[in-house]
């Protein structure tokens, strides 16, 4: 059986923390995949979207959340293709998020960092409104997968993100129910799939991080049918976790809303969300920003996790 990839759209996000230099470990970046377009205003350019021998970007600025509390939702459906229903969904989904929250990063302290269940979404679309209430969602793609050339990708991650300063603006997270084969045991010689293991990668995708080269970690870009480690961060995952929200910081329980407030519903037809741009497994842009307001560029990046020959 062939490995499978697991993907990454990201936008811009901010810096939390100094990257310790022997980390192996990546965070998501915000770079310019274009660099003789520009905006007017800015004296130089925005940075390269340059890569070091293990492929993480080596400048722009990392991207970051602004507030410290971020909601997710569970698309409402779940995925009756592969007869999982919202429930399951949901408790597999809330496990992977706090298999990140609940690691240790010195002295028993977790990252700070807290997650909102605003649970079950309507919405079954990756979008990103400039004026309407938005949400964070977690969704199944039974049936097809819409990405030509994708058929090796078992989860997509979309974030949008302002390219001028790094802030995430929305998160959405969809899973390839058309042509996995998702399972939830605990026995290896029983797992093909793990939607478990899937998930947290896609979580830490979620929370900011990008692909790390060890084979080891859960943030590696691929996935081997049996496999289950991926469930629980590594060395490499934690170092990059708790760089992004130090411990021992203050988490604000009570401004968890998505940006411009939050709805279970996808936007109004008349209103144009902002665009989003699509990047491939190597972070080359295919597509184009969209200026907000002649002030921001929102952008969104994607990279997949496959499966691999074992």
């Amino acid at each position: 059986m062939r490995s499978r990839l697991l993907a990454l759209a990201v936008g811009c996000a901010g810096f939390f923390g100094a990257v310790p230099a022997s980390a192996d470990y990546c965070r998501t970046k915000a770079c310019d995949n274009q660099p003789a377009y520009d905006d007017i205003w800015q004296t130089a350019p925005d940075p390269p979207c340059i890569r070091d021998s293990v492929g993480c970007l080596i400048e722009g600025t990392p991207l970051y959340w602004p507030q410290s509390c971020i909601s997710f939702s569970v698309q409402q459906d779940g995925s009756p293709e592969q007869h999982i229903d919202y429930q399951l969904a949901h408790d597999t989904i809330t496990k992977a998020f706090y298999a990140w929250l609940n690691v240790d990063c010195g002295g028993g302290l977790p990252p700070s960092v807290a997650i909102a269940d605003y649970s079950p979404a309507v919405c079954d679309q990756i979008e990103y409104n400039k004026d309407q209430p938005n949400a964070n969602v977690f969704m199944f793609r039974d049936g097809t997968w819409p990405y030509v050339g994708g058929e090796d990708t078992l989860a997509l991650t979309t974030v949008t993100y302002n390219t001028e300063n790094a802030q995430i603006y929305d998160a959405d997270v969809e899973i390839n129910s058309a042509q996995a084969t998702f399972t939830f045991s605990d026995d290896p010689l029983k797992t093909v799939d793990d939607l478990q293991a899937v998930l947290t990668h896609e979580c830490g995708h979620f929370l900011g991080l990008s692909h790390d080269p060890v084979n080891t970690s859960t943030m590696f870009p691929e996935y081997s049918p049996g496999e289950l480690y991926q469930r629980n961060p590594g060395a490499d995952d934690i170092a990059g976790i708790c760089d992004i929200y130090p411990p021992g910081q203050d988490v604000d329980t009570s401004h968890c809303l998505p940006r411009h407030g939050f709805s279970r519903d996808c936007a109004k037809p008349q209103s144009k969300g902002c665009g989003i741009t699509r990047t491939g497994d190597d972070g080359s842009v295919s597509g184009a920003a969209a200026l907000l307001a002649g002030v921001v560029l929102v952008g969104a990046r994607r990279r997949s996790r496959r499966r691999r020959t074992p």
